[in-house]
């Protein structure tokens, strides 16, 4: 179970699940551009596994369909040569823990493409370089494989960002280039693998770093970038792994590792140097968000459920970028296996959860029965544990937790449905209170919602309505499937 799984259960949040957009065939013109953009691939080489026991755990504890990753990746590059893609963006986490087998299995594929006339741009997620959990999984092992340090990634995909015409960063992975004419791609690397640590190099421990940030000398790199592109009329457009904006409002507090650490500085160095549109991933939700200068794309894991893919237009000469969503195009048996992954993984998530908040909470929870005991009230039926937490948690509140992590993963928003999700949550409340304190539930059920509520209500409210910066002057609603962003 890794980090991302038990995010989308923190957000509290439900966005109604609507149907794929109806697919347009595009006419370009010397002015207009096709552009693809997916992420976090998290690609297992076919040869790291077979359909043994190792395997079949890895797939049951993930929400990705990541033993069917490769046959996902294929699915895009025929897609991409069936749309007439001009340019293909990869916006990290090419591979499921940087196994240096599934990096040159995904050039391969690549190189697919490129044959056809399709140019692709990658960056790096945290999954994808120096990373200590590489694995194979044969028969009922889960055997350590070699990943690759930063150099041997460059090489890899040296047709793919890091060599003939890129301007590259001297100290980051990060690189500019002009993929299209009058078209700048700064490709961002927001990564921290240096700070990784791998036992089979001889470290004393693994350690490894899934947060982001961008380093003070990469973002004035970036900055010079950008001005000198925007002086000459060209477009710029951006990309990066860990978000630039929140997505969600209190992201940056709660969530800190899915956003890069100095986003404010980052935004603000962009948007004065031009930058109006940056593509990230990593959270695996399909969602956009404009501060009303510079708007984040944030695309969802193409290989979990719906497996999104963001078709943009970009006009040089409106400089205008115009975003549709759809999903890869596989069978229906293979997107219903994959959504009900993500609705099983509703039980597993609320268990992370727990045990995440229990260490919290304990000494909180430990005060109020102490409190209540010495008024006569009877606390054995309070969760002693987050095990126990856990199942009273999934007692009351399961369907819409599940609703939730279907919704955020999706990411349309029908506002209609979010009354019916927030009272559904409050109700589960109430009746944990019930189970738990009988004799005080009339008291402390609407004790707990009038004080504990108003605290999270920003929150709940940024994910089921998809507003950002709820209950202030800017607060804003940015479509997340269709939308129209200008350059």
């Amino acid at each position: 179970m890794t980090r991302k799984l038990s995010l989308t259960l923190c957000l509290v949040a439900a966005i109604a699940i609507v149907a794929a957009p109806i697919k347009t065939k595009q006419i370009m013109t010397s002015d207009s551009h096709n552009i693809m953009v997916i992420s976090d691939i998290h690609l297992l080489a076919p040869e790291l596994h077979d359909v043994g026991t190792a395997a079949q755990r890895l797939a049951q504890a993930d929400m990705k369909m990541t033993l069917m990753s490769d046959l996902i990746m294929q699915r895009v590059v025929e897609q991409a040569i069936e749309r007439h893609t001009q340019l293909l963006l990869i916006t990290g986490d090419l591979t499921y823990n940087g196994a240096r087998a599934s990096h040159l299995r995904l050039a391969t594929h690549l190189s697919q493409l490129q044959q056809h006339g399709v140019r692709v741009l990658v960056i790096p997620g945290n999954h994808d370089i120096n990373c200590p959990n590489a694995r194979s999984y044969h028969g009922t092992k889960a055997e350590r494989v070699e990943t690759v340090t930063r150099d041997e990634f460059t090489q890899i995909y040296a047709d793919y960002g890091y060599s003939g015409h890129t301007r590259r960063d001297t100290a980051s992975l990060s690189y500019a280039c002009e993929p299209l004419p009058g078209v700048v791609v700064l490709g961002i690397d927001s990564n921290r693998d240096e700070e990784n640590r791998l036992l089979q190099r001889g470290d004393s421990a693994d350690v490894y770093h899934n947060g982001g940030r961008v380093k003070p000398a990469t973002l004035l790199w970036l900055r010079d970038q950008a001005t000198e592109a925007r002086s000459q009329g060209k477009c710029v457009i951006a990309m990066m792994h860990h978000h630039l904006l929140e997505h969600i409002d209190g992201e940056a507090r709660f969530l800190p590792n899915y956003i890069v650490a100095n986003h404010d500085q980052v935004a603000q160095t962009m948007a004065e140097c031009g930058v109006r549109v940056v593509l990230t991933g990593h959270l695996h939700i399909t969602d956009a968000v404009t501060d009303g200068t510079l708007t984040d794309v944030a695309t969802g894991s193409a290989s979990m459920w719906p497996m999104p893919v963001r078709w943009m237009t970009l006009d040089t000469k409106q400089g205008t970028l115009q975003v549709s969503t759809t999903g890869i195009e596989l069978p229906e048996a293979m997107q219903q296996q994959a959504r009900e992954r993500v609705e099983r993984s509703t039980t597993i998530l609320a268990g992370v959860i727990a045990n995440r908040l229990w260490a919290r909470m304990q000494p909180q929870l430990d005060k109020m029965k102490q409190m209540l005991a010495m008024q006569g009230v009877d606390t054995a039926a309070m969760p002693q544990s987050a095990a126990q937490a856990t199942a009273l948690m999934l007692r009351h509140m399961q369907q819409p937790l599940t609703q939730s992590l279907l919704a955020v993963t999706h990411g349309a928003e029908d506002p209609q449905q979010a009354p019916a999700i927030i009272g559904a949550i409050k109700q589960g409340v109430l009746g944990m209170v019930q189970e738990t304190m009988p004799g005080q539930a009339q008291l402390m059920g609407p004790f707990l919602l009038e004080n504990l509520w108003p605290r999270v209500e920003p929150m709940v409210r940024s994910a089921l309505e998809d507003r950002n910066r709820v209950g202030t002057p800017q607060e804003s609603i940015t479509p997340d499937h269709r939308l129209t962003i200008p350059l």
